[in-house]
């Protein structure tokens, strides 16, 4: 007999029992309420589809190292040098326009 995962319409609880195939969606008690519920297999994650809707693909170097919407010090694009992984060296660095 396989273990199902069954939802309670009553509580709305979700518990594990074992039932032949043939035992599901038929009455079964609910261990939470003690109500009388049909025996209805919950949604587990092997049912549950996900739908990319939209994809992102970067504009520039800057957006391809950091991320989406990157914005800041570093992710100027005018710049010769315009990665946001830099290490700034103070008084002379091209990216941050320090003086």
């Amino acid at each position: 007999m396989p273990l199902y995962d069954l939802h309670c319409t009553q509580c709305e609880g979700i518990f594990e029992k074992l039932l032949p195939v043939t035992g599901l969606h038929a009455a079964t008690t609910c261990p939470y309420c003690k109500q009388q519920t049909n025996a209805t297999p919950a949604l587990n994650a092997a049912r549950v589809g996900l739908r990319i809707t939209e994809s992102w693909k970067p504009r520039t170097n800057a957006e391809r190292l950091a991320g989406n919407g990157v914005a800041g010090q570093g992710t100027s694009t005018r710049k010769i040098r315009n990665s946001v992984l830099h290490n700034c060296k103070g008084h002379s660095c091209s990216i941050c326009d320090l003086p």
